[in-house]
Order: structure tokens, then sequence, then C-alpha cells
């Protein structure tokens, strides 16, 4: 027996050439691309810091690295004395840059005052970052 179908059910089933997502669908895609966006900032901003303070204790370490050899060679002369920081004691010539304001400024007076590069002290060889943030490295 056949009946006749309305202009309703037609409606109301697609055909299998018409394709696409419905509102829910989407709304449902987008909430979840939000709840990952919300998860991964975060952790995005705490990488870059991480990167961040690794670099700069490995600019402390080379810088350390070549006032200690200096040292030894001043040492070995007769006369062991800290040496001025400047590049004259770095291979390529430059003092290296520390990363969170890329200055390389060497600031030889007490006391850190946040203007970036490094602070040194001559007579006790002790280098570190002129950054409050990161002046205890």
């Amino acid at each position: 027996m056949i009946r006749a179908v309305t202009k309703k059910e037609c409606v109301m089933h697609r055909n299998r050439a018409e394709s696409g997502f419905t509102l829910i669908e989407l709304v449902i895609v987008i909430v979840i691309l939000g709840i990952l966006a919300a998860v991964a900032i975060p952790k995005y901003e705490d990488l870059r810091e991480q990167a961040r303070t690794a670099t700069l204790k490995g600019q402390l370490g080379s810088i350390r690295s070549a006032i200690a050899i200096q040292y030894g060679r001043n040492a070995l002369n007769g006369t062991p004395s800290f040496p001025a920081l400047t590049g004259a004691i770095f291979a390529d010539g430059n003092v290296p840059k520390e990363p969170v304001l890329n200055s390389n400024a060497v600031k030889t007076t007490p006391g850190v005052d946040d203007t970036g590069g490094w602070q040194y002290t001559a007579a006790t060889g002790m280098v570190k970052a002129n950054l409050n943030a990161y002046s205890s490295y």
C-alpha cells in the first residue's frame, strides 16, 4: 500500500546529497575549542617564562665561567684579581645579552635597579641580572 507523502515529511528528512552541520554540532565544537584555548594559553605563557629563566641562567653561567677563566689567568701571572666585565674576556668580544630586556649593559655600582643588563661586583667577581625579578640567580 502506497501512501502520499506530505510536504512537512519531506522537509524533515534530508536528502543524502544535502550535507552540513547542525547548529548544536557547531556550538559543541566552539565550546570544546574554547576549553582547549583556556587550558593551552596559560601553559604557553608558563613555557615562555621557563625558557626566559633557563636562558638567563645559561647566560649567567657563561659570564661567570669567563670571569673565572680570566681570574685563573691573572692568578697564574702573579696578580690574582677579578677582571673588568667587558667584551674583552669573551670569545666574540661582546658581553652576552640578558634575555628579558635584551641588554648587555654592565652596572658596577651596588644594587639592582631593574634597568636590565648585568650587575657586577669586581671585588668579589659576583655577577647577577640587573632585574628585580631575576636578581636571585
